[in-house]
């Protein structure tokens, strides 16, 4: 158990050195920093909340740059559903890594390490892994052209400590017929699971998605569907569960 932690710190240990070695041989614009504040509040009817807060900064400009991300989350669950005991996970997951911008896209590649108090690797619903580990991200957006331009995001991540992934795909249109409607509307496909030595979890879900611009530095998004949740071990002895989750989040960008 030692040994493995060992590991996972070495390897994010490496992963920042190589990151840190390539930047500054990457052909990037260095305009001035942007920062990015953003946060999210998600229940569900299995008795679950996850918060997560959460700090970007990046470079502007096209081409490639540098970035760090550092977030930190809580998650309040029921280990074995069909108990009323409940326990709680929080986490620290700082990032550093590269990003490309385009003119219409663009993809990120970082790693870090994840810091976890109260373990459980087979937590579900733990987006950045229940258990101490290094991490890898990968992220990519589209935004597409027209009247009602067509706009994706994927994001993704892995825990090693835990063996964890979570991904999430999005895409959204304009609300109305014109370019500068505040609004947009669209869906939204989440998928994570992982855990060790038998004992794991999965989840999915599935939902519309709203986003409003309130001004141009800040906007929600609310989010909500259908989840089923499953796994092996003690925890989901009876089953999968089904459930409906609802989901706010914001963006502020100074």
């Amino acid at each position: 158990m030692q040994l493995n932690k060992h590991r996972n710190a070495a390897l994010a240990l490496v992963t920042f050195a190589g990151l840190t070695g390539f930047a500054p041989v990457a052909k990037a614009q260095m305009g001035q920093l942007h920062p990015t504040l953003y946060g999210s509040t998600e229940l569900d009817t299995r008795h679950s909340q996850f918060y997560l807060l959460g700090l970007y900064v990046g470079m502007g400009g096209l081409g490639w740059s540098p970035y760090f991300n550092v977030n930190g989350y809580l998650l309040h669950y029921r280990p074995i559903q069909s108990v009323d005991a409940t326990s709680s996970l929080t986490a620290l997951s700082p990032t550093i890594g590269l990003a490309y911008a385009g003119r219409s896209g663009g993809v990120s590649f970082g790693g870090g390490y994840t810091f976890v108090h109260n373990e459980n690797p087979a937590a579900p619903g733990a987006e950045s892994g229940g258990k101490s580990g290094a991490t890898v991200s990968f992220g990519a957006y589209s935004n597409g052209s027209g009247r009602r331009a067509l706009r994706t995001q994927l994001l993704s991540n892995y825990n090693f400590g835990s063996h964890y992934v979570w991904a999430r795909g999005r895409a959204s249109v304009p609300f109305g017929y014109s370019t500068r409607h505040p609004a947009r509307i669209g869906a939204e496909v989440v998928g994570q699971g992982g855990g060790l030595n038998g004992n794991t979890s999965n989840s999915f879900q599935v939902g519309p998605t709203f986003e409003y611009g309130w001004t141009p530095n800040f906007r929600t998004t609310l989010a909500g569907g259908w989840k089923s949740v499953g796994g092996s071990g003690l925890s989901f002895a009876n089953g999968r569960d089904n459930a409906a989750y609802v989901k706010l989040e914001f963006s502020l960008s100074p």
